[in-house]
C-alpha cells in the first residue's frame, strides 16, 4: 500500500511527467522536421551574411543555415554539384564552369584598395608604378620616392575575386612577381602588409584598415563616405540554381535586399540580376 502523501505526489506528478514526455516527443518531431540550408563562397561577403542571417532564421524557426568560406570558385562549384544551396561570389562564373542554369542576386560593389606598410614613406602611386611594383619591376621603394626598403608583394590566390579585379583592371595581362606572398583572405593580406616593412598588397574594403596605409591611385582617392568614386571594385553576388526551392530563393532575396550592406563595405552600383548557364 502507498501513503496518502505518496498518492498525492503521484497524482500531481503524473500530468507533469506526461507533459515532459509530450514536450520531448514534440522536440524530437521538430528536430526531425528541421531543415538546413547551406551557404559557401567569398570571404569578403561573410561578415554581412553572418550579421544578417539571425533575423531571417528567427522568421523561419524550423530552418537552420550553415555557412562555409572557401572562396568564390568553391561556392560556385558547390552549387554546380548540388552540395550547396547558395553560393557567394565576387566573380562571375567562368564560361563552362557551372553547367546548371543559375540566377544571380547582385549585392552591389566592394572597393578593392591598394594598401602599403605605413613606414614606406609614399603617399600616392600612379597606375604604372603600382603595376610595376606588383610585377616585380620595381624592387626598392626608393625608386618611387620612398624609403630604401625592398618591395614585398602580397597577393591573393587565383580563386580570389579581388585578384581578378586587380589582374583585369590594373595589371592588364601582366603577371604578379614570382616572389609574391600569397594569402587566402583579406584579413591575412592586411596582417602581412601591416607586419612587413616594405609590403604592398590589395584588400577589399570590408573591414577596419588600421595600421596600414591606403594609397591614392593617380587622381583617385578612396573615400569611405563616397566609395563609388574609387575605380577598382568587385561585384559580389549570390547565386542559386534557377530551379531552386522557394525557401532558397526567399533567403537569397532577403540577403540581396538587406539594409546593413553599407556597414560591411557593400555599396550600390551593381548590374541587374540575370540568368547564366
Amino acid at each position: 500500500m502507498i501513503s496518502r502523501r505518496q498518492f498525492v505526489i503521484e497524482v500531481m506528478g503524473a500530468p507533469i511527467i506526461g507533459a515532459i514526455i509530450s514536450l520531448g516527443a514534440d522536440f524530437a518531431r521538430s528536430r526531425h522536421k528541421r531543415r538546413f540550408l547551406s551557404i559557401m563562397g567569398a570571404s569578403s561577403i561573410m561578415g554581412y551574411v553572418k550579421a544578417t542571417l539571425p533575423k531571417w532564421e528567427d522568421q523561419h524557426g524550423n530552418v537552420g543555415v550553415a555557412i562555409s568560406p572557401g572562396g568564390s570558385y568553391a561556392g560556385l562549384k558547390g552549387i554546380a554539384s548540388g552540395h550547396v544551396d547558395l553560393a557567394l561570389s565576387d566573380i562571375e562564373p567562368p564560361p563552362g564552369y557551372v553547367a546548371v542554369p543559375l540566377h544571380r542576386f547582385p549585392l552591389g560593389r566592394i572597393a578593392v584598395l591598394i594598401v602599403m606598410h605605413p613606414g614606406i614613406g609614399v603617399k600616392d602611386l600612379t597606375w604604372g608604378q603600382t603595376q610595376a611594383l606588383f610585377a616585380g619591376d620595381i624592387t626598392n621603394w626608393k625608386e618611387v620616392g620612398g624609403q630604401s626598403l625592398p618591395v614585398i608583394v602580397v597577393s591573393r590566390s587565383m580563386s580570389s575575386g579581388a585578384r581578378q579585379v586587380i589582374c583585369q583592371r590594373l595589371m592588364r595581362g601582366r603577371e604578379f612577381s614570382s616572389h609574391a606572398i600569397i594569402q587566402l583572405s583579406n584579413g591575412a593580406v592586411a596582417k602581412t602588409v601591416r607586419e612587413s616593412p616594405g609590403a604592398i598588397g590589395y584588400v577589399e574594403a570590408v573591414m577596419p584598415l588600421s595600421q596600414i596605409f591606403v594609397t591614392s591611385l593617380s587622381q583617385y582617392h578612396y573615400d569611405p563616405v563616397n566609395p563609388a568614386s574609387w575605380p577598382l571594385y568587385a561585384e559580389p553576388s549570390i547565386y542559386i540554381r534557377e530551379m531552386a526551392q522557394p525557401l532558397v530563393r526567399d533567403l537569397a532575396e532577403y540577403l540581396a535586399h538587406g539594409s546593413e550592406k553599407s556597414r560591411f563595405g557593400i555599396y550600390s552600383g551593381s548590374r541587374q540580376g540575370r540568368r547564366r548557364g
